[in-house]
């Protein structure tokens, strides 16, 4: 039976050609101060561990440095469920859970962080590291450990039985062959297949339901993170509004959307920034963003800023010449009022998918009156035009994790329905290359639905007095 790898592999750093000498550094700064707090993170990891058998053992891998060519690496995105239960940041990291206990170092411990050890002349080049120690003081964990003593901890837990192992996976993107994507086989040999969440009869329940569960419901320390994603977003919408006009490239426009989340102190944008103009208003996840707008257009704009892991999603679609024509303005004040349908069935005790019930039938409606489609029973026809659901939890992931049973307070979801015309020879030319979608962040509580993105215009005489003020 091979032996897990030493856990240094966790960091994928690219060896230099030269060293420079080590020198003594202070561990990594945080300069905001509104990161989810110690306890939250603390409290989550008791929160799983309350709902696992006492010879529970859980393993988590923190999300690899993803390479992107040569000694370059893409931009580094903590994994969700990592995130939520440590706070950590840093690649090649790794969590133990154990309800039961474990000894170490003569010491009885319910949870280990491994974390990549301290490198002073590594960190001159790729950024200050927490260390154990410091990590232990910062992120509130019980025990962190340097990675390096992974599998030394971590093999003998496997290898004596007495554990019933739950863990989510690896982490994406690791290439075959490469030493992360080794040590991984080598913690499955060491782990009876029999204890893997889904293996069947007896197996352990799924650590997965576990998290989602969890991670569905949102604390107060969560929403006023996900409240400043979404209330950058929607200052991105207004300032789109007031600036941009025919003759913008949709390029253009993504940079002022992705300049007013950097201003604003959005760390990243929380998915690929979506500008469709034109025909591309009816592809609905076109992310190209190289057309000229022209006269006449609407534009399509489904935007989130990520602040500290949250994710916000709103969509807006602008006419670029300042007003809607009217057959477009058919098609929004449509999905508006579908739009309302959905929001108005956004209740705690109501099936998830209610919203999307209620917005496809109103849609059906319309597109029936309008000749659009044959009758409201067409459901082929509806599908054609709105071919996506209504709604998805939101978070951490702009896909967020949930049941899709019954709505709960506290739960965050997007409701968005659209209506596609594409350029087709049995649809008058009137309507072609007419693509609307209006997408707001819907927090469920024990009344009435809260709209979190109010503050992005989306009636139509609100967008075009906003287009009227140009800034």
């Amino acid at each position: 039976m091979r032996r897990l790898a030493t856990a240094t592999l966790f960091l994928g750093m690219i060896t230099l050609p030269y060293a420079l000498p080590a020198q003594e550094v202070d561990a990594p700064v945080r300069y905001d101060e509104d990161y989810l707090s110690a306890d939250f993170h603390r409290s989550r990891r008791a929160a799983v561990v309350a709902q696992l058998p006492g010879n529970s053992l859980v393993v988590l891998f923190g999300a690899p440095m993803r390479n992107r060519s040569n000694d370059m690496d893409y931009e580094y995105r903590q994994a969700s469920d990592f995130l939520y239960l440590t706070g950590s940041e840093e690649p090649g990291s790794a969590l133990i859970l154990a309800p039961g206990g474990l000894e170490v170092d003569g010491e009885r411990v319910h949870e280990i962080l491994f974390v990549p050890p301290r490198d002073p002349a590594r960190e001159v080049w790729d950024g200050r590291r927490f260390g154990a120690e410091r990590a232990m003081q910062r992120l509130g964990v019980e025990l962190a450990l340097d990675a390096t003593r992974f599998d030394e901890i971590l093999v003998p837990l496997l290898q004596n039985g007495q554990h019933r192992v739950y863990h989510l996976g690896f982490p994406d993107a690791v290439p075959e062959g490469s030493a992360l994507h080794d040590q991984l086989a080598a913690f499955m040999d060491n782990v009876d297949p029999a204890a893997l969440p889904g293996a069947g009869t007896g197996s352990a329940a799924p650590l997965r339901g576990v998290l989602d569960g969890l991670r569905a419901i949102k604390s107060d320390e969560e929403m006023t993170a996900l409240r400043r994603a979404i209330d950058i977003t929607t200052e991105a919408h207004r300032e789109v509004m007031q600036q941009v006009r025919a003759g913008w490239a949709e390029y253009e426009i993504e940079a002022l959307v992705e300049y007013t989340f950097k201003r604003n102190g959005s760390e990243q944008p929380g998915f690929n920034s979506i500008v469709g103009s034109g025909e591309n208003s009816t592809i609905l996840h076109y992310m190209t963003n190289r057309r000229v707008t022209e006269p006449g257009d609407v534009v399509v704009i489904d935007i989130g800023a990520e602040v500290h892991g949250y994710s916000a999603d709103v969509t807006r679609t602008i006419p670029v010449s300042g007003t809607y024509s009217p057959e477009q303005r058919a098609i929004y004040e449509l999905v508006y009022r579908a739009q309302e349908a959905g929001i108005r069935a956004t209740r705690a005790g109501n099936p998830f998918f209610a919203s999307n019930n209620e917005a496809s039938r109103v849609l059906a409606e319309g597109l029936a009156e309008l000749g659009l489609i044959s009758s409201a029973a067409d459901t082929g026809g509806l599908r054609r035009f709105f071919m996506h659901g209504t709604s998805h939890y939101l978070g951490l992931d702009v896909h967020d994790v949930g049941s899709y049973g019954s709505l709960r307070p506290g739960e965050v979801v997007t409701i968005e329905p659209g209506i596609y015309i594409p350029v087709a020879e049995d649809i008058d030319p009137k309507w072609w290359n007419i693509g609307i979608r209006i997408e707001d962040d819907v927090l469920v509580t024990d009344g009435d639905p809260v709209i979190l993105s109010a503050a992005a215009p989306r009636q139509i005489d609100e967008v075009e007095a906003l287009m009227r003020s140009i800034s």
